[in-house]
């Protein structure tokens, strides 16, 4: 066991509530904390996903996504603090990259099979984590308070991850 003086430590104290910022407790199997571990989680799923994409713009573009979500995360357990509110202007530039990414591609004439290769896979694995955290951010706000920009970006991020795996599947 690591001691409290180190950057990590275990508190079996804690074993079925987790603290928010506020302080505010919540159980584990809360819609809040699984939102929480949903973001996490497809923020190392993007994480992934950057080291296996060729373009620097591209996964410098990326990495702001994961500041942006830690922001997310942040703006959940601490939903009052407005340093993590997100605004009109997060959402623009996924909804900018998008429609960059999507001016580029054929028109789709039907479903889209994920698996033409690693990267494409993994992306779109990151998509849909997306789309359950979109899922769990309703669930969410539908008992506390949430900035709607959050919710906004985390819809537009999955039409950014669906044109960034029609962009890396000839890859």
């Amino acid at each position: 066991m690591l001691d409290r003086g180190s950057a990590v430590f275990y508190n079996i104290s804690i074993m079925k509530d987790t603290a928010a910022l506020d302080g505010y407790q919540a159980s584990k199997d809360s819609a809040l904390v699984r939102l929480i571990g949903t973001v996490d989680e497809l923020n190392s799923h993007l994480g992934l996903v950057k080291t296996l994409l060729p373009d620097e713009e591209t996964r410098q573009f990326l990495e702001q996504v994961q500041k942006t979500l830690m922001k997310v995360m942040s703006h959940a357990f601490d939903a009052g603090n407005e340093r993590y509110l997100l605004n009109e202007d997060d959402v623009a530039c996924l909804r900018n990259e998008t429609g960059r990414l999507s001016a580029a591609l054929p028109k789709l004439t039907g479903f889209v099979l994920p698996g033409h290769n690693t990267t494409e896979a993994h992306i779109h694995i990151a998509r849909t984590v997306a789309r359950r955290a979109e899922r769990c951010f309703a669930a969410v706000s539908g008992n506390q308070p949430l900035c709607e920009y959050a919710g906004a970006y985390l819809n537009k991020l999955s039409d950014y991850l669906f044109a960034l795996s029609l962009e890396n599947k000839a890859a």
